[in-house]
């Protein structure tokens, strides 16, 4: 009798109700999923529209880009700086908002190769991982007894251990016995060109006895390293020094062993040659002056003595183990007189 306001009474404790029949609950259903998928449409249709307009615009540049390179004049190297950025805006900015894009890089598929995916990654780096190396660098006094203050990392240092799938979060407790074998190294960087890094991995805390105070010991130092935002993976270059494990000595307090990553001078592009016979009372501070490296990035990890080392010192090193530790205080009892 009254079409689509047909509805079926229900009584429950005295109060009576309205509810909608399955026919007429099964059109409100049917007339809402359109409308989603109406609005997901124009959405996926705005975004196409975008991404052409600035793919327009990124062959425009392109072509100025070309006119650039061929004249010659002073202005030409910041011309083709700006030109170069206004070019990776558009590439970025035309793919950022693409479902499939975001769907990817959330799943771990990653091309570093193309501009989008290297924006998102540098982008997650400087939100969270640049800032948690910093607060504990800075903490754990890694800043300054090992790096200079002001230090603004470009780069994220990551190491993997051996036998091992998780990367060392900074300043984490690691046992000696992980790191026996050398770990493998990550360098996630930004730049599709070919750079050349140093890497050096120093303890600040070993102990010098004649000094009564601590010396930095250098563990590893590697130059010429080739990186690229595609290739981070450390597996070339020219060993200077080559991994020794660490080993926290007996008796003395926590060890942060620091890895730090300097890129060579020219944007990376120049070699450089470092001598260094001595791992003892090191200076990363210094060398990296003299050879003008400048910091990327770095990271750490701590150690206590565990009677792992001892087999170290054993196995690896061949030497004696060390004990340090303060003597024992001399106790001056009152001597009890003795009558006779």
């Amino acid at each position: 009798m009254f079409g689509s306001l047909t509805r079926r009474v229900v009584r429950h404790n005295g109060i009576c109700a309205f509810r909608p029949t399955v026919a007429q609950s099964g059109r409100h259903a049917s007339t809402e999923t359109p409308r989603q998928h109406v609005a997901y449409e124009e959405a996926l249709k705005l975004i196409q529209t975008d991404k052409k307009e600035r793919l327009q615009m990124l062959s425009q540049v392109e072509k100025e880009l070309v006119r650039v390179c061929k004249a010659t004049s002073p202005a030409q190297p910041a011309q083709l700086q700006a030109l170069e950025a206004l070019r990776y805006d558009l590439l970025v900015k035309s793919e950022l908002n693409d479902p499939q894009v975001q769907k990817d890089y959330k799943l771990g598929k990653v091309d570093m190769g193309r501009p989008v995916y290297r924006y998102m990654r540098q982008r997650e780096f400087q939100k969270v991982p640049r800032a948690k190396l910093m607060e504990r660098i800075t903490q754990m006094n890694v800043i300054p007894d090992v790096l200079a203050p002001g230090l603004s990392p470009k780069v994220e240092v990551s190491i993997k251990l051996a036998d091992e799938q998780s990367v060392v979060e900074p300043g984490v407790f690691v046992q000696p016995e992980q790191t026996v074998k050398k770990p493998e190294i990550e360098i996630t960087n930004f730049h599709t060109d070919t750079r050349l890094y140093t890497l050096m991995l120093v303890d600040p805390d070993s102990p010098d006895v004649a000094n009564q105070t601590y010396q930095q010991h250098c563990h590893w130092l590697i130059t010429n390293v080739p990186l690229s935002a595609t290739e981070p993976i450390v597996n070339a270059g020219d060993s200077v020094l080559d991994y020794v494990p660490p080993h926290p000595q007996k008796g003395t307090k926590y060890h942060r062993y620091t890895l730090v990553a300097f890129e060579q001078p020219k944007e990376g592009q120049e070699k450089v040659e470092i001598k260094v016979t001595n791992r003892d009372n090191f200076d990363i501070k210094t060398l990296a002056e003299t050879h003008n490296l400048s910091v990327s990035g770095a990271s750490f990890f701590r150690q206590e003595w565990n009677p792992s080392v001892s087999k170290i010192y054993e196995d690896v090193l061949g030497t004696q183990e060390p004990v340090y530790g303060k003597p024992p205080k001399v106790q001056n009892y009152i001597k009890r007189t003795t009558y006779f």
